[in-house]
């Protein structure tokens, strides 16, 4: 148990084991003064965090002290579409009241199978969700991020079989969005999801969108500029 809350970002600490919690978003030097303050309570001694971070290093600074997500790094950030039944089975989002997963709903790690055509992806980065809109429910909004991790293009019967643990999608699912010719599909490992406490509409999205010079696509995978996605992350967070 030891090992794996520190393998988690939990630090010694005299009165056992203590993890930071950042929930915040901000630049790089903010970050670290404001973790420098926790830490000195807590009578740790942190590593200076400094500009600029590489994409690896902000994944795992993100990761140590989440939710904290840092704006002028060069983590990039892609909007992923999702569908409502999806999106209730891996988040609980939207509600609903057929049960879900224990196993899935206690992870903190979790995959999404998508198409094999690359949209630019590369790890680690940010993953905003976008929930769509179909018979069963209608969402049309942004709801969370997590953090990417992982993506792996491979035959779909051996990403089944290699991720089946943690995704919802039955093998009949996976191999239901394989390439035609050449069989394979793209899995998605993700983990630190937190969902928006305000999810941030269709119409809100483009319009945000518009004002920071991208014009936003849900249909796929999008790549978002860090502009945009701290706009979308402050939407998610504004008190209604």
């Amino acid at each position: 148990m030891r090992a794996a809350a520190q393998e988690d970002a939990f630090r010694p600490c005299d009165a056992g084991l203590v993890a930071l919690v950042l929930d915040r978003i901000t630049d790089t030097a903010a970050a670290d003064a404001h973790a420098r303050v926790l830490a000195t309570r807590l009578g740790l001694d942190l590593p200076r965090v400094s500009t600029p971070l590489p994409a690896a290093a902000a994944s795992a600074v993100e990761h140590a002290w989440w939710p904290l997500k840092i704006t002028d790094t060069e983590l990039p950030t892609f909007l992923v579409p999702i569908r409502p039944k999806w999106a209730y089975e891996l988040f609980g989002y939207p509600e609903g009241i057929l049960s879900r997963d224990t196993r899935l709903g206690l992870s903190r790690e979790h995959v999404y199978y998508r198409s094999p055509h690359p949209r630019g992806e590369r790890t680690p980065a940010r993953i905003l969700w976008y929930a769509s809109t179909n018979k069963s429910a209608s969402v049309s909004a942004v709801i969370g991020c997590s953090r990417l991790d992982q993506h792996v293009t491979d035959d779909g019967e051996r990403l089944y079989q290699r991720f089946r643990h943690l995704g919802v999608y039955q093998r009949r699912d996976v191999l239901g969005i394989c390439d035609k010719k050449s069989g394979q599909a793209m899995a998605l490992r993700f983990s630190d999801t937190a969902l928006f406490p305000s999810t941030v509409s269709h119409r809100r999205l483009v319009e945000l969108g518009t004002r920071h010079g991208q014009k936003v696509n849900v249909q796929s995978v999008f790549k978002i500029s860090p502009e945009l996605f701290r706009a979308l992350y402050e939407e998610g967070h504004r008190l209604r």
